[in-house]
């Protein structure tokens, strides 16, 4: 079996050269690469991960914890911040181990992968999870702020405070004064956020908060989160007056559109509707076209992965970072007469 040590030889570089070729620790020329290529090739050369990981200590592989939904499917969100994590990571030489378990609802499902760092959605107030890696001294990196707020600990989020301004601005200044709000999970800290920021909108314009219905996602009530925004307007609409829906993400609103059609209700001339998150594709694909807000899903993967990539190297590195989201208006808003 060939050796890294009859690539070189062949190639006429170092066995050094050799190893930044397969690992991309370092940048080597196309044409170097290219020979290396070729050597390896012609001597039936592969690189072993597994001896490589036990020489330098490491597995080369960075943990992505990302819950799904029961249903299986991925959201555009997820699948854009997914292309962003592996996309830096692999520019790095590392793999990307996904876990897709749910250890937030249950621990029994917490687990130490063979990684050597982690990438973590969605945190709740008070997460026992962070307290757990560093215990472990596992690098982590959050997709959202930590609540309580600690500089000791990574992170990358949106401005979701003034997300829910920005949004809660826009419609309050088209005219509706009662708007539902279909939040994320109460534990979340996107939902404290973008409440906070919505009840600033209705300060800011001089409104009551009481006016606005603030209901939130549950995993126990709910099978996903396009069934959450079907059965919340089913069980809302008629009941309380509200003129506009703030659905928490692209897929609340599709729910939410469904429970509209059911019920007779023409969007946006009866019912404006919001999402807090932009599936380009899904929304130009909508009747009405949706109003979003762009979150910029793939970068936040990607500053996430930079970031444990820093931390990886020198655990003793915090960075936070924030990402700025936009609302994006196109036809399922209108003003109220």
């Amino acid at each position: 079996m060939a050796t890294i040590d009859d690539v070189a030889k062949l190639a006429g570089v170092s066995k050094g050269t050799v190893s930044s070729v397969f690992s991309k620790k370092r940048p080597i020329s196309q044409l170097v690469t290219a020979r290396v290529l070729e050597a390896a090739k012609e001597l039936g050369y592969f690189p072993n991960h597994v001896a490589r990981s036990l020489a330098i200590k490491k597995t080369l592989i960075a943990g992505l914890k990302m819950p799904i939904s029961t249903d299986g499917g991925m959201s555009a969100f997820e699948t854009q911040m997914m292309g962003g994590v592996i996309q830096t990571c692999t520019k790095h030489g590392y793999r990307v181990l996904l876990d897709t378990l749910p250890e937030h609802d249950d621990p029994t499902q917490f687990s130490i992968d063979p990684v050597d760092g982690v990438i973590m959605l969605n945190p709740r107030q008070n997460d026992p999870r962070i307290e757990r890696y560093g215990q472990m001294a596992i690098p982590l990196v959050l997709v959202g702020r930590p609540d309580p707020m600690d500089e000791a600990v990574c992170f990358v989020d949106n401005n979701n405070k003034e997300v829910g301004l920005q949004v809660g601005d826009y419609l309050l200044g088209i005219g509706h004064r009662s708007i539902l709000f279909l939040n994320a999970s109460s534990d979340m800290t996107v939902a404290f956020d973008r409440q906070s920021g919505l009840a600033q909108a209705y300060e800011r314009h001089g409104i009551p908060f009481g006016e606005a219905i603030v209901l939130n996602f549950s995993r126990k009530k709910h099978k996903n989160m396009a069934n959450y925004g079907y059965a919340a307007l089913l069980e809302t609409y008629g009941k309380r007056p509200f003129s506009a829906v703030i659905a928490d993400t692209d897929r609340v609103a599709l729910g939410v559109l469904r429970a509209a059609r059911e019920l007779g209700i023409a969007v946006p001339d009866r019912l404006s509707l919001v999402a807090l998150s932009n599936d380009a594709t899904l929304a130009q694909e909508t009747t009405p076209k949706l109003t979003t807000v762009e979150l910029s899903a793939e970068l936040l993967g990607a500053e996430a992965a930079h970031i444990l990539i820093d931390k990886m190297n020198n655990i003793e590195g915090v960075h936070q970072r924030i990402v700025d989201a936009k609302l994006v208006i196109r036809e399922s808003c209108k003003p109220l007469a």
